[in-house]
């Protein structure tokens, strides 16, 4: 029998230490993993049991929140969610996406920005404590430069920003490196073994908060309160 596809994917902090790990155990099984990469202590979290977007993912400043986008089992749809790391349970949750208008990012320590949710601008106060922001100028980079009324140049250094901004901050990126479900360190001496998530096993793991409704407002839909 031919093994899953094992992967690791790593999303940095930029204000503190934090980084979560999505480790996918195979094509519909992921694991959040929360890493305090001073101490290299890992807090291992939650599955879930279908397939997640990687490049829609993303970490708050300070690691506490995690932005993510998987396909809605047992419909063709995408959704896309809000969570506290390292758990899957919603704190903010939108169905009937594609793959196209999935995700979102963190402007800052506070500020979420969600693609399907892109307007002529507004600040929406969510129940989790964060604002939403909705300007459509957040998501410059995903759009054709003219129509969005920059050059090819600053789109490329947008895309450089939010990339940041979703926790893929190549400088640290460069110090580690994984291969399929082991994460290592480089060192002089070689690579040194951080992580194996091969023996992990699927668990119900229940979050320590409580998540949301399924059902969301309207607030979801646009850019208005």
């Amino acid at each position: 029998m031919e093994e899953p596809r094992r992967e690791l994917h790593l999303f940095f902090a930029v204000e503190n230490s934090t980084a979560v790990i999505l480790y996918r155990a195979k094509s519909s099984l992921y694991r959040l993993i929360s890493w305090d990469t001073k101490g290299d202590t890992f807090f291992l979290g939650q599955w879930i049991k279908t397939r997640v977007f990687e490049p829609a993912c993303a970490v708050s400043a300070d690691g506490k929140y995690f932005v993510y986008s998987a396909m809605h089992r047992g419909t063709p749809d995408v959704f896309t969610a809000l969570s506290i790391a390292p758990y899957f349970t919603a704190l903010e949750f939108k169905t009937g996406l594609t793959s196209f208008d999935a995700g979102g990012y963190f402007v800052d320590k506070d500020t979420v920005t969600f693609h399907h949710t892109m307007s002529d601008g507004g600040t929406i106060q969510l129940d989790c404590g964060l604002r939403q922001d909705t300007d459509w100028k957040n998501w410059s980079h995903c759009r054709n430069a003219k129509d969005a009324g920059i050059s090819y140049h600053e789109q490329i250094a947008l895309r450089e920003s939010v990339q940041s901004k979703r926790g893929k901050i190549t400088s640290l990126l460069d110090c580690y490196e994984c291969v399929g479900s082991k994460l290592f360190r480089k060192t002089a001496e070689g690579l040194e073994l951080l992580l194996d998530c091969s023996f992990m096993q699927f668990e119900a793991i229940k979050a320590p908060y409580d998540g949301c409704s399924p059902v969301r407002p309207e607030r979801w839909h646009s850019g208005s309160p």
